[in-house]
């Protein structure tokens, strides 16, 4: 389990990316977090990753109280952040104990990537490379996955492509997952719960439960009528706080 205690980040110059967010994950949950712009989405997961240190409150997993790079965690950027000098199986494995690398090639084919191994980043589109990226990941077994709207810079068909993907992957490796998404479509097929964060600084303004099961339907009429909820409470003229 992840429990996020009154976390805050106070940056040097003063100004406050987030406050005081509370919020407990259970294992094998997955958390869309939406929020107006600026409002800190994207540093509250790298406060989570252990990127970065300079925060108050405490980030506590399976009871430990952590407080840098986490063994438990894996992370997936917006940009797949491939190494361009390593072919897909070496981007892949970078980095790992000769005791994981066996694992690679079980993560290529779970990522639909067999036939690939040997490319480099450069001869991948934007879909393919972003699979590694997700392999990346995946392959060192984490617990908690975070993902910084790891979609948002691809067309709409390898989106919903990739959607899917991790659809099919966590309900094998039912990791942990916190998908920050400005996408509330992409929120509400994926996740079981959303966070809104608004304000600057960003404060937890609202929790919805979804109760449908997955895999959802993209054209479900009970998702549109929680996207229009969702798209009023990201309205700054809406003034419901929870």
């Amino acid at each position: 389990m992840l429990s996020i205690e009154r976390v805050s980040r106070t940056f040097s110059n003063g100004t406050t990316g987030f406050e005081n967010i509370d919020l407990k994950v259970e294992k094998g949950e997955v958390i869309g977090i939406l929020g107006t712009s600026g409002c800190g989405k994207s540093t509250l997961l790298r406060v989570l990753s252990g990127l970065d240190k300079q925060y108050d409150g405490q980030v506590v997993i399976d009871g430990e109280t952590v407080h840098d790079v986490h063994k438990k965690i894996g992370m997936i950027f917006q940009e797949p952040r491939l190494m361009p000098w390593l072919k897909v199986y070496d981007n892949i494995g970078f980095g790992l104990q000769k005791k994981v690398q066996s694992k690679i090639a079980q993560y290529i084919k779970a990522v639909g990537l067999e036939g690939f191994e040997n490319h480099y980043p450069k001869d991948l589109s934007g879909g393919m490379a972003q699979r590694v990226a997700i392999a990346r990941a995946l392959v060192t077994s984490p617990e908690i996955l975070l993902l910084d709207e790891p979609f948002s810079a691809l067309d709409a068909f390898t989106k919903m492509q990739l959607q899917d993907l991790l659809l099919n992957l966590w309900q094998t490796y039912q990791s942990t997952i916190l998908l920050v998404t400005h996408d509330i479509d992409e929120a509400l097929y994926l996740a079981d719960r959303i966070i809104i964060l608004r304000g600057q600084p960003g404060e937890l303004y609202q929790e919805i439960k979804i109760e449908k099961s997955k895999p959802r339907s993209r054209g479900d009429k009970d998702l549109a009528a929680l996207k229009d909820e969702i798209l009023q409470l990201l309205d700054l003229s809406h003034s419901k706080a929870i």
